[in-house]
């Protein structure tokens, strides 16, 4: 004779999920802890610090590539000027070389995203000069109290960058580092800028305002955006609505004043 099956005990069940329970957590922690692709935008050390002058790296490439694949930044001891655009990470040199940055090259200060546009749109007539082409994006994507991400593909008839060399212990600020800039006019080239806008109440975070970095599409030419004119090309905006911040763990971070200047 057939019997009926035992349906498993209310103890048994309870057993197993309990067991399970540090798993589940583990997947949930971890399915949090992404950052969304298009909305948040991680930021290494703040622009406070920079400017007071703390270059030594903290994070290196491969931690930074696990953070964003698009963005701007520089590198220990403020060699250069950093650039990422689809992944990859360019060191632009103060002696005009342009190279791939290594997983444990270190940066001091990065401002990366998983770069998601939420609008792609023709970059409208020629523009002719960086002030034209901030009031433009002023146009498209009105300034808002949450910072944005902006690309820009296209034809540069004129185009102003910078570099700047890599400092030695006992750090300049900022300023001073920029007073050492290497300056270099291009002229009818090919490439992409990549940007941020970030809200003047973030000031102690990152510059407030438009800041651009500019690569070639042969990867031979990079910088910090100066100055630039533009034929034509494609512009995608990228709202961002979450920040995070990795701060430091060097003791010079832990003892500087970062407070505002009155």
């Amino acid at each position: 004779m057939l019997g009926t099956a035992r349906r498993p005990s209310r103890r048994f069940a309870l057993r197993s999920f309990l067991l399970l329970l540090p798993v589940l957590l583990v997947a949930l922690a971890a399915c949090a802890g992404q950052p969304e692709p298009g909305r948040d935008v991680a930021q290494v050390s703040t622009y406070a610090a920079l400017e007071k002058g703390l270059y030594d790296g903290d994070t290196t490439y491969a931690q930074l590539a696990g953070m964003g694949d698009f963005g701007l930044g520089t590198f220990d001891g403020m060699d250069g000027e950093m650039v990422a655009l689809d992944g990859r990470f360019y060191q632009a040199r103060v002696d005009g070389s342009v190279r791939t940055a290594t997983r444990t090259q270190e940066t001091p200060f990065a401002t990366v995203t998983f770069f998601k546009p939420d609008r792609t749109l023709p970059l409208a007539g020629p523009v002719a000069s960086y002030d034209d082409l901030k009031a433009y994006l002023a146009q498209v994507a009105p300034p808002a109290n949450r910072p944005y991400a902006f690309r820009i593909d296209g034809v540069f008839p004129a185009l102003k960058i910078r570099s700047v060399p890599k400092q030695s212990e006992p750090y300049p600020p900022l300023a001073d580092v920029v007073a050492q800039q290497v300056v270099w006019d291009l002229k009818d080239v090919r490439g992409s800028l990549v940007g941020y806008w970030f809200p003047q109440h973030l000031a102690g975070i990152n510059a407030p305002g438009y800041h651009f970095h500019f690569i070639s599409d042969d990867r031979q030419v990079a910088g910090h955006v100066l100055d630039a004119s533009i034929a034509g090309g494609t512009l995608a905006i990228d709202e961002l609505d979450q920040l995070t911040v990795d701060l430091p763990h060097t003791a010079a971070f832990a003892t500087a004043d970062l407070s505002p200047k009155p």
